[in-house]
């Protein structure tokens, strides 16, 4: 279907315990998400996956159908990210609610979980990263905003999942904006997630979406 989907492989030369901590996460996400459609392996020294979960987004008591996409990173949380402050968690995921897995959205996706450690920063709730230009075609934002996730299933990921002693948060991924950000810059990031609900934000990711602001 798409040039670029493969099933999931794992790597023999990887550590015993590196295998071990992927193969939790994914049990994890499974145990939520059900069985993966797709996964997209890594080749890089510092391996993360995205696995692919397919989902109908219209809830069980609505009529209709809206389906697309759960894309969850593996291997983003194998290293604590550097220079984590105060109370936030020092691993995490991402977690994008797409259409389609196309070959752009997971290059940008496993971009996302690779900056941590390639820059020596962190990303949690609210946090942002501005790019010189879209990142996805079809879509005129720059910014990356990372939220936590609202759904039940994906909520428990996040309870469930602990590496090393540590909890792992998800984080889910949003395209914002100028408009939005400068809103969030200047007045913080709740009136903006008034706009989100005010707006019914669609869980999909949609490059068409107009601004808030």
């Amino acid at each position: 279907m798409f040039s670029r989907l493969a099933k999931l492989v794992s790597g023999s030369s990887a550590l015993p315990q590196a295998v071990d901590l992927y193969r939790h996460r994914l049990d994890v996400y499974e145990s939520e998400l059900g069985e993966t459609e797709y996964s997209f392996p890594d080749i890089a020294e510092r391996r993360i996956d995205i696995h692919a979960f397919g989902r109908d987004f219209v809830p069980v008591c609505q009529e209709g159908s809206d389906e697309g996409y759960v894309l969850l990173t593996n291997g983003m949380s194998e290293q604590r990210m550097p220079g984590v402050r105060g109370d936030a968690k020092h691993r995490a995921e991402l977690m994008w609610y797409v259409r389609k897995p196309t070959p752009d959205v997971c290059d940008n996706l496993r971009w996302l979980a690779n900056l941590p450690f390639i820059d020596t920063t962190w990303f949690g709730f609210g946090h942002r990263v501005a790019l010189p230009r879209p990142p996805v075609a079809g879509t005129d934002f720059q910014t990356f905003l990372f939220l936590t996730p609202v759904i039940g299933p994906d909520k428990e990921i996040a309870e469930a999942l602990e590496i090393a002693g540590d909890p792992v948060e998800i984080l889910t991924v949003n395209l914002i904006s100028h408009q939005e950000l400068a809103l969030i810059k200047s007045r913080g990031l709740d009136p903006f997630l008034d706009l989100l609900d005010d707006n019914d934000y669609p869980p999909i990711f949609d490059p068409a979406r107009k601004s808030y602001v």
